[in-house]
């Protein structure tokens, strides 16, 4: 083999070297959103999630500038759930409005306290019975 021959093929070689090393990463998985502890006006929408055993549905009704509308429902998620006073199998709020507090971006309710929307969740504080949560809630689109 010539010369050239040798410096064009080590060229050769070299170029597809380079070509390939330049290739994407492949795909990776990408992580789901997550609360961040950040703090996002407040909006009306829907959001869902879980809280014990539980599916709540937690609505945002409507905004003013000193209270928000609300409603709720939800049920438990266990196929062995027995109807009881203190643990209904499906309950159901009827709207209620909640004070808005003085940062702009928070509510209080009854039961729930500091609810905000942070990194598209829906997160606060819930109080039932000497038990103490902390739910977010993740938006229904």
């Amino acid at each position: 083999m010539s010369t050239e021959t040798r410096m064009a093929a080590g060229f050769l070689l070299a170029l597809g070297l380079l070509i390939c090393s330049c290739n994407r990463e492949p795909n990776l998985p990408v992580a789901p959103p997550q609360p961040n502890g950040g703090r996002l006006p407040l909006k009306a929408g829907h959001w869902a999630g879980t809280m014990q055993s539980n599916l709540v549905n937690f609505y945002i009704d409507s905004i003013a500038s000193d209270h928000v509308a609300i409603h709720l429902n939800g049920g438990s998620i266990s196929p062995t759930a027995k109807n009881t006073p203190g643990n209904p199998v499906s309950f159901s709020d009827r709207p209620t409005t909640c004070k808005r507090n003085a940062d702009g971006v928070s509510f209080d309710c009854l039961r729930y306290k500091d609810m905000h929307i942070d990194n598209g969740f829906l997160c606060g504080v819930y109080q039932l019975y000497g038990q103490v949560f902390y739910p977010c809630f993740a938006s229904v689109q």
